[in-house]
Parts: structure tokens; C-alpha cells; sequence
């Protein structure tokens, strides 16, 4: 089973975009069904979302499950500091390459993505949370092996992707104020149209 690039690349796009803000207020309280309405109502009615969704094939019951978990864990309220096990993640990538452990090209570790990515998406089915979790780990630390073969600081993308989402994000936020609209009462088709009025309008390098 192979997953199509762009897929992964808005997998990474929606989990960055998230406000941890937002996200560690509700998760230390243990809100789950909070964090869930959260997520539906602010990320995955948006279009690009919706054809992701679509592409992934899984329920999207499924898809807010799995966007929890990574998020319990990126959130920090189980003490896990995500940038820490990025930087000890490149160390052991590190280790392993010196020792000739490693993929000979970028094209033979992106197979191994989307091996992982497959077998995330057999976990999810089976319902078995520890399996996600690790399955989770699985991908990221691939995801990781990816960027450092291309030679790609990952912080750096993630941070892109945090500063894209924020100008688009910030933009559409003037354009409801300008238009009267209060976001938290707005429908799902209002907000998607501010969204592609916002991308229309941040104009990014």
C-alpha cells in the first residue's frame, strides 16, 4: 500500500497548525470530548481538510482519535517536550548512519513512510490504543529519517508550516470582524469560505 506524498504533507500541515494554546487549556483538564468538538469544528470542516480526510479513507471519528493521541502527546501534558525528542531522535539517526545503518536514499526511506503510514492506518482499524501510540512513534521517527537523509532541519518545517497556518489564520480573522462574523457561531460553509478569502489574501514566499 503507498500513500501519496501530498497526503502526508497535509497530515503534517494539520497537526502544526494547531494552537497548543488552545489545545494544553482543554488536554490538563482532561476535556476529551471538548478537544474533539475543538478539532471538528475548527479543522476538519475546512475544504482542505475534508479532501484529506477523503484521501486518508478513515472515519473521521477515527482521524480525531489519532490527531488526540499525537496531540496528548505534542502538548506536553504527559511530559514528553516534543523539540527534546526530535533532538534525540537526530542523535540516534546519527549514530545508526555512522555505523551504515541507515536507507541508501531519500526514495527507498520515503517507502518506509509510507509502510508506517499503512500500518498507523491498521492500527486505527483495530481500535488497539497502544499499538496506535506506537505506530504513531513509528511514523515520526520516520518522518524524521526522511528529513535528515534530504537534509531537512524538521523543526524548521514544522516551524513554516506553524507561521503559514498563523498569517492565514490571523487574516481570516480580520476578514469575519470586517464582516461581522462571530467564528465560534459561524456554519461550517462560512468558515470555509473565510478560509479560501484568507488564503487568497496572505500571499506567502
Amino acid at each position: 500500500m503507498r500513500t501519496n506524498n501530498k497526503i502526508l504533507e497535509q497530515v503534517v500541515s494539520l497537526l502544526t497548525s494547531i494552537d497548543l494554546n488552545i489545545i494544553n487549556n482543554i488536554s490538563s483538564k482532561k476535556k476529551k470530548e471538548k478537544l474533539f468538538k475543538y478539532l471538528n469544528e475548527e479543522f476538519l470542516n475546512i475544504e482542505d481538510y475534508k479532501h484529506l480526510l477523503s484521501n486518508i479513507k478513515l472515519s473521521k471519528e477515527d482521524v480525531l482519535e489519532l490527531l488526540y493521541l499525537i496531540i496528548i502527546v505534542i502538548s506536553g501534558s504527559e511530559k514528553i517536550k516534543f523539540k527534546d525528542s526530535f533532538s534525540e531522535t537526530k542523535k540516534l539517526i546519527k549514530q545508526a548512519a555512522e555505523l551504515g545503518f541507515t536507507w541508501p536514499n531519500s526514495s527507498s526511506c520515503f517507502d518506509k513512510v509510507n509502510e508506517e503510514f499503512a500500518e498507523l492506518q491498521n492500527a486505527i482499524k483495530s481500535k488497539n490504543t497502544k499499538n496506535i501510540k506506537e505506530e504513531i512513534g513509528d511514523l515520526l521517527f520516520t518522518l524524521q529519517c526522511y528529513a535528515e537523509i534530504r537534509n531537512y532541519n524538521l523543526n524548521d518545517i514544522l516551524s513554516n508550516s506553524n507561521n503559514k497556518f498563523e498569517k492565514r489564520f490571523s487574516k481570516l480573522k480580520e476578514i469575519a470582524e470586517f464582516e461581522n462574523i462571530i467564528l465560534n457561531k459561524a456554519s461550517s460553509k462560512t468558515k470555509e469560505q473565510l478560509w479560501k478569502k484568507a488564503k487568497k489574501k496572505v500571499k506567502l514566499p
